[in-house]
């Protein structure tokens, strides 16, 4: 779920049209730089697996504080509070932190129930698991979200000149290249 999270940052782009682009893009992601600090620092810990032949996934069996209910919401919190005191970027505040949570709730919807609640307390796990119902369901589902959150971004864009217009179809072709990658991945290694 790579290409998801981008695309959410693209259809909150869509919704906050004065928050910066870059910035959601870097939001929907905060947990995902925050889990690959703390894996090199041997406090989180993954997997790597091939459920389908072709097929590359990840085993998050140890993400207490990136990927958790309570850190995400956590983070969100921080973020807009940052912005929402900065001088000139207090519009930033809502979308970047709604960008920062909608992370877990992607995870939360695609994932089975192994999103910790936090690194304490009870130790409850949560998933919905859509992306197992399925052979290639998370693929389907993610090119769901990619494409919906791509037209509501381009929607945005229309009436506008043709360079915005050949860059929103432009950012399109990443999403996909993204969207397929997992499955070209082992055959690199």
């Amino acid at each position: 779920m790579f290409a998801g999270h981008f695309a959410i940052g693209l259809a909150l782009k869509a919704r906050y049209r004065k928050a910066p682009t870059w910035a959601l893009l870097l939001a929907v992601q905060l947990c995902d730089w925050i889990w690959i600090v703390l894996y090199f620092l041997q406090v989180e810990h993954f997997r790597l697996f091939f459920p389908l032949q072709g097929a590359m996934q990840l085993d998050l069996y140890d993400v207490p504080y990136s990927h958790s209910l309570f850190w995400s919401a956590f983070y969100a919190l921080v973020v807009f509070l940052l912005f929402v005191r900065a001088d000139g970027q207090r519009h930033w505040a809502v979308p970047l932190s709604l960008a920062v949570f909608s992370h877990w709730v992607l995870n939360w919807l695609m994932l089975p129930p192994i999103l910790p609640f936090a690194n304490f307390g009870p130790t409850i796990k949560f998933g919905l698991g859509l992306g197992e119902l399925f052979p290639f369901a998370e693929l389907v589902f993610e090119a769901l979200i990619v494409f919906s959150c791509w037209w509501a971004y381009d929607r945005r864009l229309q009436n506008t000149t043709a360079a915005r217009s050949w860059a929103s179809w432009a950012i399109l072709g990443v999403l996909i290249v993204l969207l397929i990658l997992p499955l070209t991945l082992p055959r690199l290694f």
